[in-house]
């Protein structure tokens, strides 16, 4: 397997390579055919492509590195920088990126990069050339002519002569008044070209047309509703009704219902008025009247409550006046409006009227009104006509445009859209019997050359709301489902090719609503009577046998068969470029491209697509992908990463261990490139539960997969921060990172580290709380082993760093030494409150019990309070360190005061400046803390050295003996007194005294002084005491006999101070005792033999 060195000291190469998977246009594979021609020709260049990686770094670029920190960093290859910070800026430009993948910068009439077009061809046939919807190619000419004759063939059931001469006759006896602007000669060439007639035949049948009579016309008029119509009642009301007449023909009046006690009334009423003038000097009349009823004056007297002001009051009384006079109830004028018919165009007007009356110029309001112009004729017969026409019309506007598929939206040009609307008009076809046949005839032509969907949801809205008042035996019922079944689908096509096109073209997401809403508006019409879904054109489905006659369970079956069609082709673009056997590497790349490049699609599908096909259809489009995404990713998912950890090997690291443990370079690689697949997954997942919420998703347990990886990881992160500490100790300059603190870099670098184990514990967002207590009390309990290992390799370091000279001076490395352990040491509770692992607990109570909670907040207690523990005695340990290195320097100067303290000596102010330069920096430096734990172990080494000097001296003075016995033959002896002090074991440094030799005299003056000089507790020991031994020196002075013996103890001693003391000289007998007779019996026990040997030397000789 090769290694990839992640995080390598060229970290900058792993950055650009994240990208280049991201832009997968910089790379150069062997595509298809079909495919390969797109990218040729919209490949990005060079300059483009390097600003586009550039502008991406920047976005991850963190705080430039320090060369102190590139240096540390430097040592594991940026390893935790990896994992840590710049991964979580990885991670949060994925979540917020959309703009991957699928979507290019590229022009919006350009194909992007492949990863972010993805073109391919989704039919069988290879030789098919590419018919993306939003691709503008140019028509075949020849495809347009055949489709042109068979439907003029098929459609055309009379003679085409006959459909010309009657086109011809139509063009003749236009309905538009002005006729000023139609140059009549251009019409009649367009629609010889339009019919491909010969001139001969256009001659013969244009002179058939002209003598043809005139069509009967009628004027089609609605009354739609009137506003502000001014009060002719009492009451501030009206009661209007219209009444309406041709001008020619005032005698023949149509009048409308009457609406009462209204200002604004709405009738909405239709009239058809036969026009037998000449069009052009016609008018139609429009009055509005106020309807007043016959009545009696009691019943106008009673309307006096509802009287409205002054003026009502006074209209009220002419009313009553001129009932009661002459019985009469005339009908009152409101306004009329005189319309000329000159005016309304082919199509038919829709428009508001003034209404006026005589010369007066006050507003008396307006009136609304609808007509259109049109000929009587068979309605049947004009339907079957119109449709031949746009057959014939929307064939020759399509071969002579050269329009692309889906553009034509039903805009003919002039002179065809003249001879459709004379046509319609003539034959007084309304408006939904045009869109009718409209919807019949494009939904026919839709089949070879796609229109533009616009096109169809203008006609749906036209016929939609006729259609479901009709009766589903009805013809135009019968015409709909027809077209809705040619129509569906290129809609469906277009969902299942929604890929095909990046998003940033604007045409893409107008044209996805265009479909939704046709969608929505034909699912509408409920479920039709017959298949509307043939298997020929639907072998997409799952279940070609069993295709549902429903609409929306055919979208989503298009949704999914598109994502599978995709799918398909990024396995196979994404797969590794090997022939057998990937790498684990290669795989796990492999796994991350392909799940980037899937939730890639999943954004896009959210940003732009998602409101639209729910408020259009009520399909949740992303959460559709995300179910047919999870279940194709976890079987290939699940194989993958199961089959790469097991080959993972296992870090044997042990408890104890304090050293840098070198590990496996190919382990550590896909130790990280496991890592990163882990949070594509997690995020992939997270995604999931927020667009499926009710649905059991194939990947909610992804991260078992993950456990022995993650577990791995861990182990590597221990041992690098191990050396990382190291490195970072070694580096330090034993110099504050600033003026505001007292701590060096190795601190700083030691919980940068933390930090990034912190970020890393973040993104790992364990989903199992088991598995996350696991984990988390293994990150404790590393991290509290490397506070245990900082601790105790700073005081190495700075040991060695320290300077060898007779007198130790306390320096600022050692205080920094104890801020640094201290500060980590304080700071180690609070990374631990970050980790969260109170709430983890807390939810381990609520999922457990309260006993498994304390259980565990014990285990991770005990590993944070041993580490404490552990850190706090390493500083107590400098701080002795320290101690004992100062105290032979304040031993040797209190040592030099005491030996001349009755002589002038600085000595003492030696000392003094020694302790006050060394206090200073150890104040100046050190916490309040730690100073005064450094003046405690300071006291204690000077109690220790006090204690050695302060010495109790006891001035012996011998002056003389008295009787002694005679040793020599000459009756004197020559004697001397040996001082001894007993018990000798008490007394170890303390020498025996002799006095000089008195020769021949019993009667000896020694005059001796001797200063005997004891410790302070020495003298006070109990049962100690001062033997005098006189002692006769012989001849040559070799041996010496032992005369008498006195002693005295101490206490009698002390209490006898500065008197003389007169003691009685003794004599050992020998006595019969038990002891003596024991020591006698030991005759192994050489002490015991010369005790007694020394005994009998005492002994009276014998006389």
């Amino acid at each position: 397997m090769m290694p990839i060195y992640i995080g390598s000291p060229n970290h900058d190469s792993s950055l650009t390579e994240f990208f280049q998977t991201c832009e997968t246009c910089q790379r150069d594979r062997e595509l298809p055919n079909i495919h390969k021609r797109v990218l040729d020709a919209t490949t990005m260049d060079k300059e483009s492509e390097i600003n586009n990686v550039a502008e991406k770094l920047q976005k991850l670029k963190v705080n430039n590195p320090t060369e102190h920190e590139s240096r540390l960093q430097d040592t594991d290859g940026r390893f935790f920088e990896i994992f840590g910070s710049l991964l979580k800026q990885k991670s949060e430009i994925a979540i917020t990126e959309l703009d991957t993948y699928l979507q290019s910068s590229a022009d919006a009439h350009q194909y992007g990069n492949l990863a972010a077009g993805l073109l391919y061809e989704c039919e069988e046939e290879e030789s098919k050339p590419i018919t993306c919807f939003a691709l503008e190619k140019e028509v075949d000419t020849h495809e347009l002519n055949d489709c042109k004759e068979n439907f003029v063939e098929v459609a055309v059931g009379m003679n085409i002569e006959d459909l010309y001469e009657e086109i011809l006759f139509i063009i003749c006896n236009n309905l538009k008044c002005k006729t000023d602007d139609v140059d009549f000669i251009d019409l009649l060439e367009f629609v010889q070209d339009v019919f491909n007639v010969s001139t001969t035949i256009h001659d013969e049948l244009l002179k058939s047309a002209v003598r043809k009579e005139s069509p009967k016309l009628r004027l089609n008029v609605e009354i739609v509703k009137a506003e502000n119509l001014m009060p002719k009642d009492a009451n501030g009301f009206s009661d209007p009704f219209v009444t309406l007449y041709l001008e020619s023909n005032g005698s023949h009046r149509y009048n409308s219902s009457v609406k009462y006690t209204t200002l604004n009334p709405v009738w909405e009423e239709h009239f058809s008025l036969p026009i037998t003038d000449d069009l052009k000097e016609e008018a139609l009349i429009v009055e509005i009247w106020d309807f007043d009823a016959a009545e009696t004056v009691k019943e106008k007297v009673n309307k006096l409550f509802g009287v409205k002001g002054v003026k009502g009051l006074s209209k009220l009384m002419k009313e009553i006046a001129q009932t009661a006079s002459t019985g009469k109830h005339d009908n009152e004028l409101i306004g009329r409006a005189s319309i000329s018919l000159k005016s309304v165009p082919t199509g038919g007007i829709t428009v508001w009227y003034n209404l006026e009356k005589g010369s007066k110029t006050k507003s008396r309001g307006s009136v609304l009104v609808t007509m259109t112009i049109s000929a009587e004729k068979n309605k049947r017969v004009a339907i079957q006509e119109h449709r031949r026409l746009l057959n014939l019309l929307l064939m020759h506007e399509l071969d002579s445009s050269k329009v692309a598929e889906y553009w034509w939206n039903g805009k003919f040009n002039r002179n065809a859209e003249l001879i459709r609307a004379q046509h319609a008009a003539q034959s007084g076809l309304t408006n939904f019997e045009c869109a009718v046949s409209q919807w019949s005839v494009y939904s026919k032509i839709h089949e070879n050359h796609q229109l533009s969907f616009t096109l169809f949801n203008n006609i749906l809205d036209i016929i939609i709301t006729v259609l479901k008042n009709l009766p589903n035996e009805s013809e135009d019922i019968k015409t709909f489902w027809e077209g809705a079944k040619r129509i569906l689908p290129s809609c469906f096509s277009i969902i299942r090719k929604i890929r095909a096109r990046n998003v940033s073209d604007k045409h893409i997401v107008s044209m996805v609503c265009e479909v939704l809403d046709i969608s929505s508006k034909i699912k509408s019409m409920g479920h039709p009577a017959y298949n509307l879904f043939p298997k020929s054109m639907y072998g997409f489905m799952s279940s070609v046998d069993q295709i549902p006659n429903d609409i929306d369970k055919v979208l989503v079956e298009s949704i999914n068969a598109g994502a599978k069609e995709w799918l398909e082709y990024i396995f196979q673009w994404s797969k590794p470029n090997c022939k057998s056997n990937p790498t684990d590497e290669e795989n796990l790349q492999f796994l991350i491209k392909l799940i980037q490049m899937v939730r890639s699609d999943l954004q896009r599908a959210m940003e732009y697509f998602d409101k639209l096909f729910y408020h259009k259809v009520g399909v949740h489009f992303s959460s559709v992908l995300y179910k047919l995404y999870d279940k194709y990713l976890y079987d290939i998912c699940k194989s993958i990463i199961e089959d790469v950890c097991s080959h993972i090997k296992r870090l044997d690291i042990l408890e104890d261990i304090t050293e840098y443990t070198d590990i496996d370079t190919e382990s550590l690689t896909m130790g990280t490139t496991l890592f990163e697949l882990y949070l594509v997954l997690k995020r992939f997942s997270t995604l999931g539960r927020s667009l499926c919420t009710n649905d059991e998703l194939s990947m909610n347990n992804f991260y078992c997969w993950f456990m022995p990886g993650v577990t791995h990881w861990l182990d590597i992160s221990f041992v690098k921060a191990l050396n990382r500490i190291e490195k970072a100790i070694e580096l330090d300059q034993l110099q504050p990172v600033d003026d505001s603190v007292k701590y060096t870099s190795s601190a700083v670098d030691t919980l940068a580290i933390f930090y990034q184990i912190n970020i890393f514990w973040q993104q790992l967002d364990w989903p199992d709380l088991e598995g996350s207590y696991t984990f988390i009390a293994k990150i404790v309990h590393d991290v509290c082993r490397c506070c245990i290992f900082y601790s105790k390799r700073m005081p190495r370091y700075v040991e060695a760093q320290s300077l060898t000279t007779n007198v130790f001076m306390v320096s600022e490395e050692w205080c920094f030494a104890i801020n640094n352990i201290d500060y980590i040491k304080q700071s180690l509770p609070t990374f631990m409150k970050e980790l969260l692992i109170d709430e983890l607990i807390q939810k381990i109570g609520e999922l457990r019990t309260s006993l498994d909670a304390d259980r565990c907040a014990t285990t991770i207690k005990s590993l944070v309070d041993n580490a404490l523990d552990t850190q706090k005695s390493q500083i107590l340990e400098i701080i002795e360190i320290v101690a004992r290195r100062m105290a032979p320097s304040i031993k040797r100067l209190l040592a030099e005061g005491a030996e001349v303290v009755h002589e002038d000596s600085n000595s003492m102010e030696k000392l003094m400046m020694y302790m006050e330069s060394s206090l200073k920096m150890l104040y100046g430096i050190l916490n309040e803390l730690n100073f005064s734990r450094v003046l405690d172990a300071i006291w204690t080494e000077l109690a220790v050295m006090m204690h050695d000097l302060i010495k109790v001296n006891i001035d012996l003075h011998i002056l003389n003996g008295r009787n002694l016995i005679s040793m020599d033959p000459n009756g004197s002896c020559d004697s001397f007194v040996k001082v001894q002090l007993f018990p000798t074991s008490r007394f170890p440094n303390v020498k025996t005294y002799k006095t000089a030799v008195q020769h021949k005299t019993r009667f000896p003056l020694y005059d001796e002084l001797f200063l005997i000089t004891l410790s302070e507790e020495q003298p006070f020991k109990q049962n100690s005491l001062i033997l005098f031994s006189i002692k006769d020196k012989n001849l040559f002075g070799i041996t010496s006999q032992h005369i008498a013996e006195c002693c005295i103890t101490f206490a009698d001693l002390m209490a006898t101070e500065n008197e003389q003391i007169h003691m009685e000289l003794l004599q050992p007998q020998y006595l019969e005792s038990e002891t003596i007779h024991a020591l006698e019996c030991r005759q192994g026990d050489k002490q015991a033999r010369e005790f007694l040997k020394k005994l009998k030397s005492k002994l009276k000789p014998s006389i």
